[in-house]
């Protein structure tokens, strides 16, 4: 077993700050974390994924008003849903800022954001004092990782810390709303439905 799990919320931020990559709990499932601008560690995600390049990551906000150091714009419907449902399993689809690193986006225009309804995320996200490019913790065509340790067999020393928050709950995916489309459309349902949304 590696020895890069621990329970230090303040070293895994520290990490982050210094440009390496993380695993750490979320609402739904353990993920792999970095500063959404560094490209080498967005880089190094795709990688220890085995991540195809035109699947773009999620960025993960600590509050709200952190939208628009990854989004050009928003719309008042799509404020309106980060008020209602975040932190929540929903991401939302906006127009990117041109300055992201193209990796993050896939290639494409528009970028996902969402704030897990989880305490330990929100707190490293609030440590880390940036915005996370994030995807699951695991290879790709492997089953997402519940527990840290789950995690540490399926990727060992590839990741730089691994931040052991329990169990995570599991469950279905975060519903995806595309707002940067006029009308808003759902991409992939999820816990919160369209009537939830305002669209049925």
């Amino acid at each position: 077993m590696p020895n890069n799990i621990g329970k230090s919320v303040e070293e895994a931020a520290r990490i982050v700050r210094d440009g390496g990559v993380v695993a750490i709990p979320t609402d739904t499932v353990y993920g792999l974390a970095c500063d959404m601008c560094n490209e080498e560690a967005v880089r190094r995600i795709y990688a220890i994924k085995g991540r195809p390049a035109h699947l773009p990551l999620i960025v993960m906000l600590a509050a709200a008003s952190q939208w628009s150091l990854a989004a050009a714009s928003a719309t008042p419907y799509a404020l309106e849903m980060m008020e209602k449902f975040w932190p929540g399993a929903l991401t939302i689809i906006l127009p990117a800022r041109p300055e992201l690193p193209e990796l993050v986006l896939g290639g494409g225009s528009t970028v996902g954001l969402r704030i897990p309804d989880h305490n330990i995320a929100r707190e490293l996200l609030h440590l880390a004092a940036r915005p996370l490019a994030t995807t699951s913790a695991n290879r790709s065509g492997s089953p997402a990782p519940d527990n840290a340790t789950w995690v540490a067999e399926e990727l060992g020393d590839d990741v730089d810390y691994i931040l052991d928050g329990g169990t995570c709950p599991g469950g279905m995916a975060s519903t995806v709303l595309n707002c940067a489309v006029e009308p808003p459309c759902i991409l992939r349902p999820g816990p919160i439905t369209a009537a939830q949304l305002g669209l049925s």
